[in-house]
């Protein structure tokens, strides 16, 4: 890479960077689009076109190879399948909670996700937590508890949805991967299950897609577009800037997907949704700022 490039790919990074976490951030609103079909439906098409999408992509970009070393393996395969049911589980929580009116309680979860990913760390890494990243640890589970405490039951759609993804990362983790032939066998794997339960959905008349007119199928076809594009912006843009950066920016994510729940959806915005809101930004604030001051010592020793 000359010098001129490299200053027009760094810019590029944190372009990219946006434009993944937004899509990401605005997502519901097409799942919204798409409420039409039901939620296995929805998610069988996701599947199904990232799939072939992918797989266009992993031939487009040369990821042939990187493809090969995935599929050759068996306990690679295994792995990944794994990592498919997790990831299957957290889309179609995520679908249904757009579409039932819990779009709101989905957003907390991708706030807490980063800090589940942190206590995972440790559980399954050996990955020291200092007492700043306890202290946040902590803030955000009093957060969590007073949603209990206001409603008699746990959050389980944030819940569900940050354990499920943090879940995913570590498997990915011990199977790191290329995201785009990655992303393929995932979904490869998960399509004929999804192929099986088209047809039958078909066969028993309930199926939207072919039933319910060429702009629906345009946008449940447009389901693997809008999977795929944002891992591949994520992945350059991992690739071109720095990770302390990229690990603020994707607080955006979730952000978008609370103004979208409360000023477009018009879900309710209680007393409690606030004090637990108010604790879980308290704790990733904490959270960010030891991040950011770690990352500053660590420049001064290099």
């Amino acid at each position: 890479m000359s010098s001129q490039e490299k200053p027009a790919l760094i810019g590029a990074g944190p372009l990219a960077g946006l434009a993944a976490f937004t899509i990401w951030g605005v997502f519901g609103l097409y799942f919204k689009q798409v409420s039409f079909a039901e939620p296995l439906e929805i998610l069988s098409h996701r599947i199904i076109w990232s799939a072939v999408l992918t797989l266009i992509l992993v031939f487009a970009l040369g990821r042939r190879k990187q493809l090969w070393l995935l599929v050759s393996s068996s306990r690679t395969l295994g792995m990944l399948f794994l990592s498919s049911l997790l990831v299957a589980g957290n889309w179609i929580i995520y679908i249904w909670a757009v579409n039932s009116g819990n779009a709101l309680e989905a957003s907390l979860g991708y706030y807490i996700m980063p800090l589940v990913m942190l206590v995972l760390g440790r559980a399954f890494f050996g990955e020291q937590l200092n007492r700043i990243q306890l202290l946040s640890v902590a803030i955000c589970s009093v957060g969590v508890l007073n949603l209990l405490v206001f409603y008699g039951h746990l959050p389980w759609i944030a819940l569900s949805l940050a354990t499920l993804f943090a879940f995913y990362g570590v498997i990915r983790k011990f199977v790191p991967a290329d995201p785009i032939a990655g992303l393929f066998v995932e979904c490869a794997l998960l399509t004929p299950a999804s192929l099986v339960y088209m047809f039958w959905l078909h066969s028993h008349g309930g199926s939207a897609f072919g039933n319910t007119g060429i702009a629906n199928d345009a946008l449940l076809i447009g389901l693997g577009v809008c999977t795929t594009i944002p891992l591949v912006l994520f992945a350059f843009a991992a690739r071109n800037m720095k990770f302390s950066a990229l690990g603020l920016m994707q607080y955006l994510n979730p952000t978008l997907q609370f103004f979208i729940a409360v000023l477009v959806f018009g879900e309710a915005f209680t007393s409690a949704h606030m004090v637990t809101y108010a604790l879980v930004w308290l704790g990733l604030g904490v959270y960010s700022w030891d991040n950011l001051r770690t990352a500053r010592q660590n420049r001064a020793k290099s």
